[in-house]
């Protein structure tokens, strides 16, 4: 299989380096498959996409697409579409680039497609699955995101972890068939909206325990950072407004 492993950025130059060299350090494990990673960074002043093209040079399998900054959903759905129809993904695997869900997972989430699971979930609510150094704020969010709006207003339940970016995607029969072009999501509810359109698609989902872990360097985009606070109050609105849509059934695959 193809398998590409797509990272958002935005201002990830203290872990882009690093987390890089952590991806083919797990991947090295897995011998049977080609894996590609691709960097969506949205222009990062910070020089995150310095950074990528610098270690371009000597990673063939490393790519890079720059696009303005719209939105961690916008990101997610630009590439997504350069993993399918330019790298030709038969997976498409994300994750988040401040090293939150540890990527040593990952034999396990392919393993999980190659039984032919189609949707595979870094999970922080099953088994030995937790969050660790999250504030009660944090944790406070993260239970009116998920349960709340995710899983009672919404009433996603084919998965207990609606929000996390840590997941494993089959592209033929799941992804090819969301009309990724016209999808409106700009923020965080990408990734709790995506697992509503794949349940209506297909029931093969399955969640692998994870442990997710506050940012050790770099800035957090979802908190009340003063940089950051209208965006992310813009994503809190956008994703309560999903989760009726959602209920009401008022939004479509192929859109």
């Amino acid at each position: 299989m193809r398998i590409v492993i797509l990272i958002p950025t935005y201002n990830e130059a203290p872990n882009i380096a690093l987390l890089i060299k952590d991806v083919y350090r797990n991947i090295k494990k897995i011998k049977k498959h080609l894996f590609l990673l691709l960097i969506v960074d949205d222009k990062s002043p910070d020089g995150t996409g310095k950074i990528v093209s610098d270690l371009m040079k000597a990673n063939k399998s490393l790519f890079l697409l720059s696009g303005k900054k719209a939105g961690l959903g916008k990101a997610m759905i630009r590439g997504y579409l350069y993993a399918i129809n330019k790298l030709k993904a038969d997976v498409v695997i994300s994750n988040e680039a401040d090293f939150a869900f540890d990527f040593k997972h990952l034999p396990d989430m392919i393993e999980k497609i190659e039984e032919s699971v189609d949707v595979v979930v870094g999970s922080r609510h099953v088994g030995v699955g937790k969050t660790e150094g999250w504030t009660l704020t944090r944790r406070v969010n993260h239970w009116i995101a998920n349960t709340f709006f995710g899983r009672w207003v919404a009433g996603v339940r084919v998965v207990y972890d609606k929000n996390g970016a840590f997941r494993a995607v089959r592209v033929k029969g799941v992804m090819d068939q969301i009309n990724w072009k016209k999808l409106r999501v700009r923020g965080f509810a990408f990734f709790f909206y995506t697992i509503a359109l794949y349940s209506e698609i297909t029931d093969k989902f399955y969640e692998i325990p994870a442990i997710y872990t506050f940012r050790k360097k770099g800035e957090s985009k979802v908190s009340f950072n003063r940089k950051y606070i209208k965006s992310y109050l813009t994503d809190c609105l956008e994703y309560a407004k999903l989760a009726f849509r959602i209920r009401l059934k008022k939004y479509r695959i192929n859109i």
